[in-house]
């Protein structure tokens, strides 16, 4: 087996990221007092150049130390300076597969790779951080077979191996999704991308202010603004251009060139414009489907669709890899998903709640009212009047949720529809689900009704409910479980 390390980049970009956090030491020592003679500004500067030699000396010692190899249809890592770390993880094992290509590693033909694996532990993700794109595409290539559940033969495996070219790989997918430019207009105001730019401000100015006080202008500056309304309606437009335009480049940037595609065994995720992401989950791998709809969305036709799956989600990920383009066409969605996933079947004939269910929802208390109302009338209590709204307010949306909720058995999924003024669908493959449970409260046992309970193994562990739903489908709903004792295969 030939052990391989990083590329040398890594230690470039992690001393720049390293830069980057101390931006505002480096301004205010070597900028705003380049020529302070103090002892003090003295001392911190001898200081902060020791940390950054001795940072650059521990990043070049890690990344020696660094290796990695594939030997007997396992990758083997090792890592660690004075506490060694040996890893070993089967190519088996391997459920996804994230390439994560910042701007500076394009420019350099280097990527992140990070393998996503079954287990359940904190070392469940395997990540190169800095390799070549072609070496990356190597590794993939030696995980080709289990894509397809295929098992590699006992023979030792090395990155000489001839791969496939990238444009061979792709050939054998389909492109289902790739956003028009009136999709990204819509993303960049229904994300609210725009208002990413007030935190921002705001960080950027306590963090300057930390360093040259800049609350001793902000009087001078706030009068100036408020002067005239001629100023402050300019200042405010001026504003609102920016941050939509802030908005639209930053959401450009994000699903400018998203695409959705798939082949006989995966789906694959490529997003970004300047740090570009791909990210590929097996089919078989996928445990429920939830699609999602906020009322604003609602009103546009849009919706969002989640892949609820049984791999391990990289936590330093940036984005929501495991969602679709978040802003689809809701005809579009259906369509979408019968095509990535055919054996996901969503039906439009399901079954509404039984009457009593609509006054076991009146009866419940109404604790996000009774709280509201003491604090109303503590704080402003001539505002007494908003607690009868609320009070309106509250039970209207208990009506609506009742009337619109819905759910199905269809042979051998299970669909939940919570529908009030947002909208979540979930669907699910019996086969998937590793529990069902069936549970009543007091006040259910009056009325006749129970809640259902599905427990798929995901990580972490997703529960869904369907409350107040008669006895009669509890029974029926826990019958349709026990069929799939017929539908597993057992070794």
């Amino acid at each position: 087996m030939t052990l391989k390390r990083m590329h040398p980049f890594k230690i470039m970009y992690s001393f720049m990221k390293t830069l980057k956090n101390s931006l505002f030491i480096l301004i205010y020592l070597f900028v705003l007092n380049f020529n302070d003679d103090s002892t003090f500004i003295k001392f911190a500067k001898i200081a902060f150049l020791m940390f950054l030699v001795f940072r650059f000396i521990y990043l070049v010692i890690e990344w020696w130390n660094t290796k990695y190899g594939i030997k007997d249809r396992s990758i083997h890592f090792y890592q660690g300076l004075f506490k060694k770390k040996n890893r070993s993880i089967p190519l088996k094992q391997v459920q996804n597969i994230q390439f994560n290509s910042p701007f500076f590693y394009r420019m350099f033909h280097l990527t992140s790779l990070s393998l996503e694996t079954s287990s359940t532990n904190e070392e469940a993700t395997l990540k190169f951080e800095a390799i070549n794109k072609k070496e990356a595409e190597s590794i993939e290539h030696q995980l080709d077979p289990y894509k397809s559940n295929a098992y590699l033969s006992g023979e030792e495996y090395d990155f000489q191996e001839p791969i496939r070219s990238e444009r061979g790989r792709e050939s054998n997918r389909n492109v289902q999704f790739t956003p028009t430019r009136k999709d990204v207009l819509k993303a960049s105001f229904l994300s609210f991308s725009f208002l990413a730019l007030i935190p921002i401000l705001v960080s950027t100015y306590h963090e300057f202010n930390n360093v040259i006080h800049l609350d001793d202008n902000l009087d001078g500056i706030w009068a100036f603004l408020t002067s005239s309304w001629l100023i402050i309606g300019t200042a405010v437009t001026l504003f609102v251009i920016i941050a939509i335009t802030f908005g639209m480049i930053r959401t450009f940037l994000k699903y400018g060139k998203y695409e959705i595609a798939s082949d006989p065994e995966r789906i694959y995720i490529h997003s970004g414009l300047l740090n570009e992401r791909s990210f590929s989950i097996r089919k078989e791998d996928v445990q429920a489907i939830q699609m999602t709809q906020t009322f604003l969305k609602r009103i546009l036709g849009l919706a969002e669709v989640k892949l609820i799956s049984a791999e391990n989600i990289n936590a330093d990920s940036s984005e929501e890899i495991s969602t679709l383009y978040p802003f689809l066409p809701i005809k579009r969605t259906y369509s979408l998903i019968q095509e990535l996933l055919p054996d996901f079947q969503i039906s439009q004939t399901t079954d509404h709640l039984p009457g009593s269910a609509l006054f076991m929802r009146m009866l419940r208390i109404p604790w996000f009212w009774i709280i509201s109302t003491v604090l109303l009338l503590w704080l402003i209590p001539q505002w007494w009047y908003l607690s009868l709204i609320l009070l309106v307010i509250t039970y209207l949306l208990r009506i609506l949720h009742y009337r619109n909720t819905r759910y199905v058995m269809n042979k051998e999924f299970i669909q939940f529809e919570l529908n009030g003024l947002n909208r979540t669908l979930f669907i699910t493959n019996r086969q998937k689900i590793v529990e069902a449970e069936v549970e009543q409260t007091l006040l259910q046992k009056k009325f006749g009704l129970a809640t259902i309970r599905t427990i798929n193994r995901t990580k972490p562990i997703h529960h869904e409910e369907m409350k107040d739903v008669s006895v009669e489908t509890s029974k029926i709903f826990l019958s349709w479980y026990q069929n799939r004792k017929y539908e597993i295969q057992t070794e």
